[in-house]
């Protein structure tokens, strides 16, 4: 999220929901693994308190999966499952604040994990051997062994990385305290530049024409708005261009097949680069706490997740690319990252 605070916020806030509300059923019954194409869900239970849980949806039959890991393992995730990356035949299921990092077999069965992180966040594969790591509370980005998911050495930032984007030897990525993006020289592994680009920049994304995207949820603090900043890195130093937006938006994605960005804020909206002059709503979702959003980049299909009441399990919403729904289905508590193999 846009601060440190706002971060947390949502899930303090589900913490304080629990002296209400039912603890969720520890009696689902699990099906079998299915066969055919998959979307994982990374659900991140309640802070503090609720476990992560791994759900596997399967497009062509409209079926899902529950609490897959658990399957598998017999053994808990842990708390407030993260995100979600493949590197080479294995998962990482990073969970963010048990401060691990799970690496499984294709088959979700775990190989390995490391508790040695702090609060991390996303993966990013750097080369065949290592890959970056960004981090809530460390002010560090790691710098992990592939094979191993061990700690080789640390990237100090002073500062809390989010999420990034490998672009032409430099690893940029989000700041949102600073109101930065910064780079790290992947061949060094030094930080190396910094570029304004609004308050609270929470998500990056890069486009077909090597244009990096950034979604700052401004700052009424400091009165200044919401906006999408371009940066453009083609040239001989970057450029940087920004479109105002309403609301407080997050979790910005891309659609290569369309040249389309998404986020999510009162609804969901949609930007086509070189079309439009600015986003416009594309989904009305009446009371809905919607809380992430991903394409899947093989066929521009939409998935949207709506957290309810933080406690019970959420909603997710499938589109086309043409915005027609084609399906509705729950997944666990707090669908907050969706990955496609």
């Amino acid at each position: 999220m846009g601060t440190k605070n706002s971060c947390i916020l949502v899930l303090l806030g589900c913490f304080g929901l629990l002296l209400n509300a039912c603890a969720p059923d520890e009696n689902l019954e699990v099906p079998a693994l299915a066969e055919g194409a998959q979307v994982l869900i990374a659900n991140q239970g309640n802070f503090g308190w609720g476990e992560g849980t791994l759900s596997v949806y399967y497009p062509q039959t409209k079926s899902i999966d529950h609490e897959v890991f658990k399957q598998a393992n017999s053994a808990s995730l842990g708390n407030v499952f993260q995100s979600i990356t493949k590197v080479n035949q294995t998962y990482y299921l990073i969970i963010n604040n048990s401060g691990r990092l799970v690496v499984t077999d294709t088959n979700f069965v775990e190989i390995s994990r490391n508790d040695g992180f702090v609060s991390p966040r996303y993966f990013y594969q750097k080369d065949s051997e290592t890959g970056y790591m960004t981090d809530l509370y460390a002010n560090i980005i790691w710098v992990v062994d592939i094979k191993t998911g061990t700690i080789i050495s640390q990237i100090k930032t002073n500062h809390w990385a989010e999420k990034g984007v490998i672009l032409n030897n430099r690893f940029w990525y989000t700041a949102p305290e600073t109101g930065k993006i910064f780079s790290v020289n992947t061949t060094t592994n030094n930080l190396q530049d910094s570029l304004k680009v609004g308050q609270q920049p929470e998500s990056i994304v890069q486009d077909i024409d090597g244009d990096l995207w950034v979604l700052c949820r401004g700052d009424e603090s400091v009165n200044e708005a919401a906006k999408i900043t371009k940066v453009s890195t083609n040239g001989a130093s970057p450029s940087v261009e920004a479109i105002e937006v309403q609301g407080v938006p997050t979790s910005l994605t891309y659609d290569a097949q369309q040249n389309v960005l998404y986020y999510l804020a009162d609804g969901v909206y949609r930007f086509e680069i070189g079309v439009d002059k600015a986003p416009r709503l594309w989904q009305e979702v009446p009371d809905a706490a919607l809380f992430a959003i991903a394409v899947n980049p093989q066929n521009g299909d939409v998935y949207v997740s709506d957290s309810k009441d933080f406690v019970s399990r959420s909603v997710v919403r499938r589109y086309d690319k043409d915005g027609e729904i084609l399906d509705q289905f729950e997944a666990g508590i707090i669908a907050g990252f969706f990955f496609f193999p």
